[in-house]
């Protein structure tokens, strides 16, 4: 049974960590008051009105089972000055950075990338999307993020693919 419970305490501790969340969120959506939006199932695109103002990007939102907290934000842009999409994960402070962060699709090999850097707001991750790797995204229905919690036990957010191929043609 005590198994059984560590999964709900470590998400407990996460989200007790993730109280600056909606202010942070907030923040970020009104900084962006002149966009264009559209929603592609799960994901949301947003291109600023003037193209000076840096390229379209997708995201999506991960709450807490009840759907109320902001777990995680994942932004896919593809920037000119990069060879390649770049995804990044802003996720609360309090994780444990050494062992960085781990993703994998719809249960395959995972891959491992380190954090860049944490501010007030939270932590920030971000991974170059390597060919097979946006390949499988685009092919796939659940993308898994894995971060160590405080406690050092090891966090699977969910990160829903629908919409994303659809997304990703706009940007």
């Amino acid at each position: 049974m005590f198994n059984h419970l560590v999964p709900r305490l470590c998400l407990a501790a996460l989200l007790a960590m993730t109280t600056f969340a909606p202010q942070v969120f907030a923040q970020q959506q009104n900084a962006n008051a002149n966009v264009d939006t559209q929603q592609f199932q799960d994901w949301q695109v947003v291109c600023p009105q003037d193209a000076s103002q840096g390229p379209c990007t997708m995201n999506q939102v991960i709450t807490n089972d009840e759907g109320n907290q902001p777990m995680m934000r994942v932004i896919l842009a593809d920037p000119p000055q990069a060879e390649r999409p770049v995804m990044t994960f802003l996720v609360p402070l309090g994780v444990r950075l050494a062992p960085g962060l781990q993703l994998g699709v719809d249960g395959g090999e995972p891959v491992q990338f380190p954090y860049q850097i944490c501010q007030q707001q939270g932590c920030r991750a971000d991974i170059p999307l390597q060919s097979s790797l946006l390949q499988s995204l685009r092919g796939g229905t659940t993308a898994t993020l894995s971060i160590m919690a405080p406690n050092g036990q090891r966090m699977d957010l969910d990160i829903s693919l629908m919409g994303f191929t659809d997304a990703m043609s706009q940007i």
